[in-house]
C-alpha cells in the first residue's frame, strides 16, 4: 500500500513538474469534442482491456524504477510497454479487420504512446533521465487523452466539461 501511495504521489509531482514541457498538440479535456465510445467485438475488447491493465501496471513499475535511477529495469519495462499490443493475440488478417474498426485518432494516440515508450527506453540507456521523465509525462498525457476520448463510459470522470 505504501509503495502504491509513493508511486501515485511521484506521478503527480512529475506531471506537475513537467507540465510546462507538454506540447501544444496535447489538448486539455475542456476543449475536446464530445467523447466517443469505442464499439468493438467482445473478444477484441477483452484483449484490449487486458493490454491496458498490463500497461497500467507497467507504468507504475516504470515510474518507481525511473525515480530510483534504475537504468536496466527502466529500459526493460519501457520495451515491454512498447511491445505490448494486439498483434500478440491476433493474426494479420484479424489485425487488419480490427484496425478498420478503430478511429484514426485512436490509432495515432496508440502509435505515439508505443513510440514514446521506445524513445524512453533509449533515453534511459543514455542516462538522460530528464528526457525519460518528459517522455513518461507525454505517455501519461496520451493515456488521459485516449481514455477521455475513446473510453468515456469506463472513465466517466475524465469526460470533458
Amino acid at each position: 500500500m505504501f509503495s502504491k501511495t509513493i508511486v501515485v504521489i511521484a506521478s503527480a509531482v512529475l506531471l506537475l513538474a513537467f507540465s510546462s514541457d507538454v506540447k501544444a498538440e496535447q489538448v486539455s479535456l475542456k476543449s475536446k469534442p464530445a467523447p466517443e465510445q469505442l464499439t468493438l467485438p467482445e473478444n477484441v475488447r477483452t484483449v484490449l482491456v487486458s493490454e491496458m491493465v498490463t500497461i497500467s501496471k507497467l507504468m507504475g513499475i516504470l515510474l518507481e524504477n525511473l525515480v530510483q535511477g534504475n537504468i536496466e529495469n527502466s529500459a526493460s519495462i519501457a520495451i515491454d510497454i512498447r511491445n505490448s499490443n494486439l498483434k500478440k493475440s491476433f493474426d494479420a488478417t484479424e489485425i487488419k479487420k480490427i484496425l478498420g474498426l478503430l478511429p484514426k485518432g485512436f490509432i495515432k494516440l496508440d502509435q505515439k504512446f508505443h513510440g514514446d515508450a521506445n524513445k524512453l527506453a533509449e533515453a534511459v540507456k543514455l542516462k538522460d533521465f530528464q528526457k525519460a521523465f518528459n517522455l513518461y509525462s507525454e505517455m501519461t498525457q496520451g493515456c488521459l487523452n485516449c481514455h477521455s476520448t475513446y473510453s468515456n463510459k469506463r472513465f466517466s470522470n475524465l469526460r470533458p466539461e
